[in-house]
């Protein structure tokens, strides 16, 4: 049960100004100053000198026309008879507070209100003593201009100046009863429909009852009630004190309703009492209420009321309404009231006298209320498991396989908790076993099951890469199946990937037969929304319903980044969003997030930008340029072709770059993520970089679990391993680096529609590594080469990185740069760009001590502390030799 969102801010103590037919709207800070400026200047324009009246009862006299003339607009614009309220919504004594006799402080409540009757008058009305029409016409307009910018009056405001700039013809002079039909006559269609009451009185009457029948049907079929249209509005007559029914009734409700009206009308009267009406009336709104039908409430509230001005007001308009028995305060403090903070103590009953497990529930032929208290969020198959093994008597056995970040851990936790074992559980995890050798592994396989036998649970994690490992996977796997048998009193879960069940079963096709299995799975927007909602408030913030709707699409939409996935993005887009809520919540309120925080989307690690234009404002590398253009290019035919029905084979996307260092090869690879993130080739568009290192294990079994890993990091990105060929250059026969290959070959094959793997290194040595692996060359169709950058092109590197650094170079910087960059001999060893990145961190540095010196006998100016002056390069430039062995 949750407000609308346009209505929460009725919960809080901002400046809200709330006209029910347009709904809360805060009042931006400084607004009314400025409205009231304007007022004033109007008033003290030359143009109205003289213009003033002994008449007004509110205004100081002699009062200024024009300030009765915004006085009458202030009190017409809401709408005649209609509702405001709110902390802000005493418009005059706002607006004109200096120019009121009375001129005490208005109220700041929230669930302040009232119902002006608003009747309004034609422009020469007032300013009838102008001293001709069109300055009249021309003052009147002026008052409507100087009230801009109030939300929630402008579309009326808007209204009549449509209907002053082009005002009906006619001398002033006229009955003034005769001047407000010739006004009224001459609106159009588009003024009527936001100003009604200038369809006079019957009119608006009919109007205000259409809209008061509908509101009030719509409620009567959220909140029932033993009520007729007929006998509601007998009861609307009578509370609004009127004696009869008015035969305009007749024109708004037709013929037939009025008849039944007027025949109820003296039966109705005899025992009718206001007080007991409106007890009735508040308890049958709050009914609705908390059935979610706020809104229609609001509208029911605002049509009564103006239905009682506007009968009290014939034959004339709309005027205040008298005997005002509609519960529009009550409601408003209702809505506080249900749905506002409140704190909360937790009666200790709830615990000590909650019904026992298959007793009272399984009693009365209902299911057994579950022992495992959870937390988990769209898992009904994992929350029906455990609560069944809560309640069996046998040991526990439990698979759970399912994607990362939805629930697994959550679950054995859980279950743990539940089962009150005597001592707490044991995690394992895969890695332990992975590598070891096999004696070393399975004796540490027996200690842990001898450990928790009876009086722990044991929780495997990764049990399906556990048994997949090609070293001592199918031993391992057999020893548990084993273990399992010699201990029948073992509670033990293990979690796994996705279909790790089946990874299971075809290692060992017994050992899944021992366990109970459940499978969590991604998440609905829905589940994404609970998940939301609970890390909001998580972090001491609330978010509206809306909101929190809105975030469960976006996360539900948004594709994982590396670990960074299901439950995961929740507390990331919350985190975010809370504390922008709380810059802009006052000091000490409860940030709420709102639907128009929610970004349409959310780049969980990349950067916002476009990559393509990235690529082309990079220095030099033509070549990779217009290579990377063909791909792109031929990634958008294949979709063309696919959405005209054709066939359309995916192509092998791996990339060979060679070349230098410093020549740009992981910077490309990082945008080309990015740009095949925006083709929707891939899921994330991330990068991880990769070498030697990190793929090669330093025992038999590691290399290819340490591959697997790294690969799977990469999933929905880019692979870049970076001097590849180092993974293929040993002498020895049984090196490592060559599992490393064959696995990262299977790999790219599982996994080819959402990975992209870029290796890299010298021109001569990838050849020989793709020589390497019979599947290597196949799988790396594409080879681009990364020329060494020309000395322009470095020159110009060097300014790049010098611009965003924030430095500028004084002249004759490039002409050194140049004369250096000529005897430096470029061989492989060449540093490319890196020579420019690191050249400049030297001339920084000792720009920032020649600076500092200078400091110490004046301030530098501004211009001094960002210019980079030829002083400022190392003298190594004329000893090239040194300049690569000390910058490389």
């Amino acid at each position: 049960m949750r407000l609308p969102e346009h209505l929460e801010l009725l919960l809080g103590d901002e400046p809200v100004l709330d006209v029910y037919a347009y709904g809360p709207w805060r009042v931006p800070d400084g607004l009314f100053e400025e409205v009231t400026a304007r007022i004033d200047a109007l008033a003290a324009d030359p143009r109205c000198a003289g213009l003033t009246t002994d008449e007004h009862k509110l205004l100081t006299l002699p009062a200024s026309l024009v300030l009765a003339e915004v006085y009458g607009m202030l009190a017409f614009l809401p709408g005649g008879g209609a509702i405001k309220g709110g902390s802000m919504s005493q418009l005059p004594e706002r607006l004109l507070r200096a120019h009121l006799v009375n001129q005490s402080p208005p109220s700041s409540r929230m669930t302040r209100w009232d119902a002006p009757g608003g009747r309004w008058r034609p422009p020469v009305d007032w300013l009838v003593e102008a001293p001709d029409r069109d300055l009249a016409i021309e003052l009147s307009r002026d008052c409507l201009v100087a009230l801009e910018g109030i939300a929630p009056l402008e579309e009326r405001r808007r209204a009549l100046l449509r209907l002053y700039d082009a005002p009906p013809p006619g001398d002033a002079n006229v009955p003034k009863a005769e001047l407000r039909e010739r006004w009224n006559a001459h609106a159009g269609d588009d003024v009527l429909a936001a100003v009604p009451e200038l369809l006079g009185p019957v009119g608006y009457l009919e109007w205000v009852c259409t809209g008061l029948v509908a509101a009030f049907e719509h409620l009567k079929a959220v909140a029932p009630v033993d009520e007729t249209v007929e006998a509601h509005l007998v009861r609307l007559l009578l509370q609004g004190s009127m004696e009869h029914v008015p035969a305009e009734l007749a024109v708004a409700v037709g013929e037939d309703r009025y008849l039944e009206v007027q025949e109820r009308f003296p039966v109705e009267k005899r025992g009718f009492k206001p007080g007991p009406w409106q007890e009735r009336t508040q308890a049958w709104l709050l009914r609705a209420l908390v059935a979610g039908a706020a809104d229609a409430c609001r509208a029911w509230l605002d049509m009564a009321m103006r239905f009682v001005a506007t009968v009290q007001g014939l034959p004339g308009d709309p005027w205040f309404p008298r005997s005002e028995w509609i519960p529009v305060g009550q409601f408003q403090t209702d809505l506080r009231r249900v749905f506002g903070t409140r704190r909360k103590v937790i009666n200790p009953l709830a615990a000590t006298l909650a019904p026992a497990p298959g007793t009272a529930a399984e009693a009365a032929g209902g299911a057994p209320a579950a022992a495992v208290d959870t937390s988990l969020v769209g898992q009904p198959e994992v929350v029906a498991v455990l609560a069944e093994l809560s309640r069996a008597s046998a040991p526990v056995r439990l698979l759970l396989a399912g994607p990362d970040g939805t629930g697994k851990r959550d679950a054995a936790q859980d279950l743990g908790r539940a089962l009150s074992l005597a001592r707490e559980p044991l995690w394992l995890t895969a890695n332990l076993f992975v590598g070891q050798r096999l004696p070393d592994a399975v004796a540490k396989l027996h200690a842990d099951v001898r450990d928790c036998a009876a009086d722990r649970l044991l929780i495997i994690e990764g049990l399906d890469a556990m048994v997949a490992d090609p070293g001592n996977g199918e031993a391992l796997a057999d020893e548990l199946h084993r273990l399992l048998a010699i201990h029948p009193d073992l509670n033990l879960v293990a979690l796994c990937d996705a279909a790790g069940d089946d990874r299971i079963r075809d290692v060992n096709p017994a050992l899944p037969l021992r366990f109970t299995v459940a499978r969590t799975r991604p998440f609905t927007a829905a589940g994404h929304a609970e998940l939301f909602r609970r890390a909001v408030r998580a972090r001491g913030g609330r978010a509206t319903r809306q909101a929190i709707e809105a975030a469960g699409e976006l996360l539900a939409a948004t594709p994982p980044l590396q670990t960074l996935r299901n439950a995961r993005l929740a507390p990331h887009l919350a985190g975010t969003l809370v504390d922008a809520a709380r810059e802009r919540a006052a000091a000490g309120a409860e940030p709420v997030v709102r639907k128009q925080d929610v970004p349409a989307l959310l780049d969980v690690g990349l950067p916002t930008g476009s990559p393509l234009t990235e690529l082309a404002g990079l220095t030099g590398l033509e070549t990779v340029k217009e290579e990377i253009s063909l791909l792109v290019a031929g990634t958008h035919a294949a979709r063309l072709r696919t959405e005209a029905g054709l066939k359309v084979s995916a192509p092998t996307r791996h990339l060979v770059f060679t070349g230098n260092p410093g020549t740009g090869k992981t910077m490309v690879a990082r945008l080309l993520g990015r740009i095949y993130k925006r083709l929707g080739v891939l899921s994330s568009g991330h990068l991880v970089e990769a070498s030697r290192a990190h793929l090669v294990g330093e025992y038999v079994g590691q290399t290819a679990p340490r591959t697997r890993r790294l690969v799977e990091r990469a999933l929905g990105g880019v692979l870049f391993v970076d001097e590849a060929y180092t993974l293929s250059q040993s002498s020895y026969k049984g090196d490592y680096g060559f599992e490393a290959i064959a696995e990262l070959v299977k790999m790219m094959e599982d996994h080819r529609e959402d990975l992209v793997v870029v290796v890299a290194g010298y021109e001569r040595e990838m050849a020989e590594f793709l020589a390497a692996n019979p599947g290597l060359e196949s799988r790396f169709p594409k080879r681009l080469h990364f020329a060494d950058y020309s000395d322009d092109e470095l020159i110009a590197v060097f300014e790049q990185l010098a611009e965003a650094d924030g430095y500028r170079l004084a002249p004759g910087m490039d002409e050194v740069l140049r004369r250096a960059l000529r005897r430096v001999p470029r061989g492989p060893s060449f540093g490319n760009g890196r020579l420019m990145r690191n050249l400049l961190d030297v001339a920084v540095a000792r720009q920032s001590e020649r600076v500092a010196a200078a400091g110490r006998k004046g301030r530098p100016s501004r211009a001094e502390l960002v210019t980079l002056r030829p002083s400022d390069l190392p003298p190594v430039l004329d000893r090239p030799d040194e300049l690569l062995g000390l910058y490389l």
